[in-house]
């Protein structure tokens, strides 16, 4: 039965198995990569788009219900950083897996609050919210929210991912021209009605 779930078979020397970039196809930010903000090596990165230059921060590794949830997408620090923030914090995360603020156990939160914020109740914080059968917050109140990197262990704040090929295929327009979406077909032939008008 295929469910559309990336299965990772991790490597011989990596638990984490393969890691890659992630890039934009198109619009404005074509070709940038997905990115953890300023390299932040504790939970609440923010999720950024930024020039690909291929540092821990832009490779993605996919959950395979070991290091990381099933299903999840996770940055994984290098030892030496890793090393750097156990001595420098005390604690560390060395797996950190694409979630939301709010979703999952909250002793496992990574924000802080403001004392003016902790009055404010966000639309997840209400106990008579949609969930999910899996018991977790429906993805829908963090609409417009940013995602942000949350410890893989808050499996409830980890986000699962199913995955979609996407096929490109490509047109020859009369003239001989390819277009990967076809669009130069379309126009060529828009000009040439307007011509015999």
């Amino acid at each position: 039965k295929e469910t559309g779930e990336l299965e990772m078979i991790p490597g011989e020397y990596s638990e984490r198995g393969p890691s890659c970039g992630i890039k934009i196809g198109d619009g404005p930010r074509r070709g940038r990569c997905l990115d953890v903000e300023s390299e932040h090596k504790e939970p609440g990165g923010l999720l950024n788009v930024f020039p690909c230059y291929t540092r821990w921060h832009q490779m993605f590794s996919f959950g395979n219900g070991t290091i990381a949830p099933r299903g999840a997408i996770h940055a994984t620090l290098p030892k030496h950083i890793a090393k750097q923030v156990q001595k420098d914090e005390g604690v560390v995360y060395p797996n950190l897996c694409f979630g939301v603020v709010g979703r999952g156990v909250m002793e496992d939160t990574w924000t802080e609050y403001t004392e003016e914020e902790m009055e404010e109740y966000d639309p997840w914080e209400h106990d008579d919210v949609e969930h999910y059968p899996n018991g977790r917050k429906s993805l829908q109140l963090w609409s417009g929210h940013q995602l942000q990197t949350t410890p893989c262990k808050n499996k409830g704040a980890v986000i699962e991912w199913y995955y979609i090929p996407l096929i490109v295929e490509e047109y020859e327009d009369e003239s001989g021209d390819t277009s990967e979406d076809g669009t130069a077909a379309v126009i060529s032939d828009t000009e040439e009605d307007d011509e015999e008008l």
